[in-house]
């Protein structure tokens, strides 16, 4: 096995991050790894266990978080903010949602008639393809897919183009779908 692996990285079948990513020791899953909150009211704690203090409340269900380490059956995840804490993992699901973080492409504002925290989703992955609609920062979208610069996104009943960098709650390497 270990010289079929070798094999593998010599001809470029493996990237090497796939090596050198962890893995949870309760899951097996990988850390760190994107999940969405299930309810519209989860409570981010100190520690892992109910006994803790409630650190933070999120009030939003689909919720992207990513999941940083794993203690039982909590999972210690970080926010858009860098905020970090405990959530039992009966809150969360490994649906894959999205926060648009801003226009981070020379998108020309005034061709599309954009405001300064709005951004467009496209037809097709390219900059100069349709707008099919507007969307405010801080909106969550549907990962459909992922390729290497782009996710094909759903929100609400729109499903359109966006470049990753625009994004949080996708790696910029991860390819879905």
């Amino acid at each position: 096995m270990k010289r079929l692996l070798i094999i593998c990285l010599l001809a470029g079948l493996l990237p090497l991050n796939v090596l050198a990513r962890e893995v949870g020791k309760e899951t097996g899953l990988p850390l760190p790894r994107f999940v969405v909150l299930k309810s519209n009211k989860s409570n981010l704690r100190n520690g892992a266990g109910i006994k803790n203090a409630i650190k933070w409340t999120y009030l939003k269900k689909g919720y992207p978080m990513e999941v940083v380490a794993e203690f039982e059956n909590w999972r210690k995840l970080k926010d858009i903010d860098g905020t970090e804490g405990w959530i039992n993992e009966n809150l969360i699901t490994g649906r894959r949602n999205v926060v648009i973080i801003g226009n981070k492409f020379e998108l020309n504002l005034d061709k599309y008639k954009l405001k300064q925290q709005e951004m467009i989703l496209l037809r097709y992955p390219d900059e100069n393809s349709h707008p099919i609609v507007k969307v405010e920062f801080g909106v969550i979208g549907n990962i459909k897919k992922c390729d290497r610069e782009w996710c094909k996104i759903k929100i609400e009943e729109y499903t359109g183009w966006i470049k990753k960098i625009n994004l949080w709650g996708v790696y910029q390497e991860e390819i879905i779908g």
